[in-house]
């Protein structure tokens, strides 16, 4: 059953009267004064008619939006080498099949690099050591796991290299290895040696 509000009397226009709740305000604002809503954005209406324009409205800003989407830019000008060959802008923005091979062959290149890269870091792991807990060459931490199998904290994406000396040295010293991000270092190009002057933080 429909319930019905009363009207707001005058007398409740007051600092108190305006911290009571008034269900005839409420109602105004929802089933009583708004009763028709919109299903895909919620807005409410007082009559069918506003209802069905909104509605109207939301469709043609939807299928411009898509007509938009679908709306292929053009450049002004034809390329030089079109325009003194003869060609028009469609045989000019034609790939070439010799260029679409070299595509496939660069992405394919590229993805089997970004693979062999996953595997080298989730392969490359070294017992962890507290007095050296980050890479020398971009100063991130190492991400350490533990290992089930040896029963050993160790650090992942993580490899051992010797660092050549720049010059001679007491008693023929040597530096001590290094341990660096294998991505890191496979970066540099994967050398044999570090140089001193490619370690940014002593371990």
């Amino acid at each position: 059953r429909r319930r019905r509000y009363s009207l707001v009397k005058p007398e409740n226009f007051t600092n108190d009267g305006l911290k009571k709740r008034n269900d005839a305000v409420i109602a105004q604002l929802y089933e009583v004064g708004l009763p028709f809503v919109c299903s895909a954005d919620g807005r409410r209406f007082a009559t069918q008619l506003e209802l069905s324009k909104h509605l109207d409205a939301l469709f043609r800003r939807s299928q411009l939006e898509k007509t938009m989407e679908r709306t292929e830019e053009r450049s002004w000008y034809a390329e030089e080498g079109s325009w003194t060959s003869g060609r028009n802008d469609a045989d000019a923005t034609a790939p070439v099949a010799g260029e679409e091979k070299s595509s496939d062959a660069l992405r394919a290149s590229a993805d089997s690099q970004t693979n062999a890269s996953a595997s080298l870091a989730a392969s490359a792991t070294v017992v962890a050591d507290e007095t050296r807990d980050r890479c020398v060459l971009c100063g991130i931490n190492f991400a350490m796991f533990f290992d089930q199998d040896d029963g050993e904290w160790k650090y992942r994406n993580c490899t051992e290299k010797n660092v050549e000396n720049d010059g001679p040295t007491m008693d023929d010293e040597e530096m001590e290895p290094v341990l660096v991000h294998a991505t890191c270092w496979e970066g540099l190009g994967s050398p044999e040696f570090l140089t001193p002057d490619q370690i940014r933080h002593a371990a």
